[in-house]
């Protein structure tokens, strides 16, 4: 068995805190899921179903968005991940850094 950590309630992944193997039973806050591959320790495992091009979740933030459907239970990382910081970092700047500087 491996424990998962939600860092935040909002998150639709979870921490893996130590390696999970395919098959595995992963459980976290009273909820058990499927490793459905090997997960890294400190990689992300998904907690409900993630739609391609829906916003991955973590620290109640998109990270990334969904470059195909992930399943429960699925490793979510930059093979099903699209890194979106740079560009949510410039939307920040943008809404909320560029007004003050002007």
């Amino acid at each position: 068995m491996c424990k998962a950590w939600q860092i935040e309630k909002e998150d639709n992944v979870a921490v893996v805190l130590s390696p999970a193997k395919a098959g595995q039973t992963v459980r976290l806050n009273g909820m058990a899921l499927t490793a459905a591959s090997d997960i890294p320790q400190g990689h992300k495992i998904a907690l409900s179903p993630i739609a391609k091009g829906e916003q991955i979740v973590k620290y109640s933030v998109p990270i990334g968005l969904a470059k195909t459907d992930i399943h429960p239970g699925e490793h979510v990382h930059t093979h099903n991940l699209e890194d979106i910081t740079s560009r949510l970092c410039s939307e920040y700047y943008d809404r909320y850094m560029a007004r003050g500087a002007k």
